[in-house]
């Protein structure tokens, strides 16, 4: 049976025109074309998901206002009143998390490059596709969307067991907002100078900071050696100016999901005696993304904070993100986060041979072997005797 339905047979209750129950999770196929959504029906009728189609954005629009297990959208860019770009950024406002995808012709560059920055599209094919290539690439953007389904409901959890902290929390977020707000409208200003905005973002970034280092004063030296660790790592690599103030601030913030965390746990770090401890200290990361996630500006800075504890061989979490599924700023706080911490003054006298020697045992484990050179060279200067 085709697993394919179209609009008009999705029912609130989760069932199918013919009465039978329809998969738990459902991907949104939308192309102008009748034999195009045909196929792409065909395509997947053997998966675990279901599948509605919309002839028009128009009409994929009321499929998502109407439906609540939508896992992912698959969008053609070149249909009539409504691209897919204008389509998936309509997508996008209504419902973020939800992963999308774009179809366009080979020679369509610009489509694409619209659909990515306007419909924040994160994959795209080409028409025509290759079945096994786009079976794959749909499977991934449902596995996506499960996890970011699961840490939205760990997240939840750990905010109702932490009530009175996760309180004092949204305190601070709303400060935090306000203080985003005054800085957009300043921005919108004629005659605003940019130095007066980088300025201003600075002072938000170094405020917060202090709030952090209030809990814990290990904790403000450990999160200032750490920006200072991975803006040297940054310019050893070379990387520009604005990538390299993005890193620097996402490191000052990077723990910034601790703030939740109970003075217990918080004086215990890593060495944690029971799953539900490991659990709550792992999911700091998250809640540090989280923090942001509302402030346009500090997406980037964000998504560094959340994967600062990934792994290059896949043994990191959130996400378990491997090798260059890591962003390169996330990848360049870890190796300052574990360098502040292995060298602390604390933990013996710091040479350059015993720098190179434990870092050298990191790379490939911790962090791509191309960062090993610049990340000596960041340890060494700053924190060698």
């Amino acid at each position: 049976m085709d697993s394919g339905v179209g609009m008009g047979e999705v029912l609130e209750s989760g069932m199918k025109g013919d009465g039978v129950a329809s998969p738990s999770l459902i991907i949104l196929c939308v192309d102008d074309e009748e034999n195009v959504l045909n196929s792409l029906r065909r395509l997947f009728r053997r998966e675990a998901f279901g599948v509605v189609t919309a002839l028009s954005g128009a009409e994929g629009l009321t499929i998502l206002r109407e439906s609540n297990n939508i896992g992912l959208i698959l969008s053609d860019q070149r249909m009539p009143e409504m691209t897919g770009a204008a389509f998936l950024q309509k997508a996008a406002a209504a419902h973020p998390h939800i992963p999308r995808m774009i179809m366009t012709g080979y020679t369509d560059i610009d489509a694409t490059i619209a659909a990515i920055n306007q419909g924040g599209a994160y994959r795209f094919m080409t028409k025509p596709w290759g079945d096994a290539e786009l079976l794959q690439t749909v499977r991934d953007g449902v596995r996506r969307y499960h996890l970011t389904m699961e840490n939205q409901r760990l997240t939840t959890l750990v905010g109702q067991q932490n009530e009175e902290l996760s309180q004092w929390n949204d305190n601070m977020k709303k400060r935090l907002l306000q203080q985003t707000v005054q800085l957009r409208k300043q921005l919108q200003e004629k005659n605003l100078q940019e130095s007066r905005s980088r300025k201003i973002c600075d002072a938000v970034v170094l405020s917060f900071a202090d709030m952090l280092g209030l809990r814990n004063q290990r904790l403000d030296e450990h999160l200032r050696i750490v920006a200072v660790l991975a803006d040297r790592i940054s310019l050893k690599l070379g990387l520009e100016r604005t990538l390299r103030d993005e890193i620097k601030m996402a490191a000052l913030l990077h723990d910034t999901g601790k703030i939740g965390l109970s003075d217990r746990l918080l004086a215990k770090g890593r060495m944690l005696d029971s799953p539900d401890e490991i659990r709550e200290y792992q999911s700091h990361s998250v809640r540090g993304q989280s923090a942001f996630a509302k402030i346009e500006e500090f997406q980037q800075i964000g998504l560094y904070i959340r994967h600062h504890h990934e792994a290059y061989d896949g043994s990191g979490f959130p996400d378990g993100l491997v090798g260059r599924q890591i962003p390169l700023g996330a990848q360049i706080i870890a190796a300052a986060n574990w360098s502040e911490a292995a060298f602390h003054r604390s933990n013996g006298p710091v040479t350059g041979a015993r720098v190179a020697e434990k870092l050298t045992g990191q790379s490939g484990c911790l962090f791509d072997p191309v960062l090993l050179s610049a990340v000596t060279h960041a340890v060494t200067r700053t924190l060698a005797v």
